[in-house]
C-alpha cells in the first residue's frame, strides 16, 4: 500500500486527480482529460482442490494461498501491462516505471480519441458526399425521365396531327362540312389542340381538363 500511496501522491502533485468509482477494479486516475485505471493486485497459487457433487453434476473448487507476490496494472486489469516484483527487484523500486506507464496510457487515450475524432470527421465527409452524389443521381434520372416523357409526347403529337391530317381527307372526299363553325370542323379543331398540348415543344393551349384541380380543392373543403 506504501507503492499505491506513493503513487496517488506522485499523480496529484502533477495534476491528474485520483478517483474511485462503484465496480471492481475502478481505481483511475484523470490524464490528459481521460481516465486511466490501475490496481494493485496480489499473486495467490492453488494449494489444493476438491470435487464438489451438485445435483447431477460435480464441480472443481480450489483453494488458494497468498504468495506475497504483488503485481501493479495499468489500463485493462486483465490485459494491461504489468509490473510485478523480481528477483533483482521489488515492485515498490519501480514507483516511475508505474508513474511513466499511467501516463503513456493516457497519452495513448489522447491519440486514440483524436484518431477516433478524424475517422468520425472522415465518416461524416463521406457520409456527405454519398447523400450529395445520390442527389445528382437522383436529379439526373429526373431529367431521363422528363425527356423520354418529351419524346414519347412529341411522337404521340406527330402521330396524332398525321391521324388528323388523314381524318381530314377522308371526310373531305366524303363530302362533309369542315368549316370552323361546322361540327365536324369544330371537332378537327379540338384534335389539333389535343395534339398541341401533347407536343412539349409549344406552348400548351387552354383547356378544360386545366381545371381539374379545382375539383381536388372542393373534395378537399367539402
Amino acid at each position: 500500500m506504501d507503492l499505491v500511496n506513493a503513487i496517488i501522491q506522485t499523480l496529484e502533485a502533477e495534476g491528474f486527480p485520483v478517483s474511485v468509482e462503484r465496480g471492481k477494479h475502478e481505481t483511475g486516475v484523470k490524464i490528459f482529460g481521460h481516465r486511466v485505471r490501475f490496481a494493485l493486485a496480489e499473486k495467490a497459487r492453488v494449494v489444493g482442490r476438491r470435487q464438489v457433487k451438485e445435483y447431477s453434476w460435480t464441480r472443481t473448487e480450489f483453494d488458494y494461498k497468498p504468495t506475497e507476490e504483488l503485481e501493479f496494472r495499468v489500463g485493462n486489469y486483465s490485459y494491461g501491462q504489468k509490473f510485478r516484483d523480481g528477483r533483482n527487484s521489488r515492485l515498490e523500486s519501480q514507483l516511475s516505471a508505474c508513474v511513466a506507464a499511467l501516463l503513456r496510457e493516457g497519452r495513448a487515450a489522447v491519440i486514440s480519441a483524436k484518431l477516433e475524432e478524424r475517422r468520425k470527421i472522415e465518416e461524416a465527409r463521406r457520409e456527405r458526399e454519398r447523400e450529395e452524389l445520390a442527389r445528382t443521381i437522383a436529379e439526373e434520372e429526373k431529367r431521363v425521365k422528363d425527356l423520354d416523357m418529351w419524346v414519347v409526347n412529341w411522337t404521340r403529337a406527330k402521330q396524332t396531327r398525321e391521324f388528323i391530317a388523314e381524318l381530314e381527307k377522308v371526310w373531305a372526299r366524303e363530302g362533309h362540312d369542315l368549316s370552323p363553325e361546322a361540327p365536324k370542323g369544330q371537332r378537327i379543331i379540338w384534335m389539333k389542340q389535343q395534339a398541341d398540348r401533347l407536343d412539349p415543344i409549344l406552348p400548351s393551349p387552354p383547356s378544360i381538363l386545366d381545371r381539374k384541380r379545382e375539383l381536388e380543392s372542393y373534395l378537399h373543403y367539402s
